[in-house]
């Protein structure tokens, strides 16, 4: 049977924790990508290729053959050379028994749960706790998806506000202009405003 697992702290990339994502399923799809170091990653693919090896020799077994790995894997080196965790699970499913709807448990860096999501961005320092589920599809093979149970906040970037340099992919650089900051307000001149300008 399939337990939960926490993956080592990582940089989200386009999470959709708050809000499932639509765009390839009606009933929406609550995703996570996490970005790890090299070395979290290389430990905790050593466990999960122990985990998936066990299953597989598992579902052979009961096949009563050898049987195809799929080609795609939630625990993996992406074309870019970053170390990713790929967990994901559906908003809702119709079963035998009725509507069934999935929600992604969300804590706080110091393991309070949170009543609601927030905004979880693109680069938010994360862990998640994820739930292996192993498939075969004779199509695609044996292979293994990473249910998204929940996730820790660790270090929140909000989406959607587009008031810092980072969200706009601008990082600091070395040795180059730094603007005089001040609290006052900018004065308007008589005659300014918004309609003046042509942007």
């Amino acid at each position: 049977m399939s337990k939960l697992i926490t993956t080592p702290k990582g940089k989200a990339v386009y999470p959709r924790i708050d809000n499932p994502d639509t765009k390839f399923n009606e009933d929406g799809v609550y995703t996570c990508k996490l970005h790890v170091s090299e070395a979290d990653y290389n430990a905790f693919k050593e466990s999960y290729d122990a985990m998936f090896e066990r299953a597989y020799k598992k579902e052979c077994e009961e096949k009563g053959k050898t049987l195809r790995k799929a080609a795609s894997s939630p625990v993996r080196v992406t074309d870019d050379g970053d170390y990713e965790i790929y967990a994901k699970q559906v908003a809702k499913r119709n079963t035998s028994k009725g509507l069934i709807e999935f929600s992604v448990a969300v804590y706080d860096s110091q393991g309070n749960k949170m009543d609601s999501a927030p905004k979880i961005g693109s680069g938010s320092t994360l862990r998640a706790s994820v739930e292996p589920s192993f498939w075969f599809v004779s199509s695609q093979g044996f292979g293994c998806t990473l249910r998204l149970r929940a996730v820790q906040v660790i270090d929140l970037v909000e989406y959607g506000g587009g008031n810092n340099s980072e969200s706009f992919g601008f990082d600091g650089v070395e040795g180059g202009f730094v603007a005089e900051t001040t609290d006052e307000p900018i004065p308007v001149t008589a005659g300014d405003s918004e309609d003046s300008y042509d942007f």
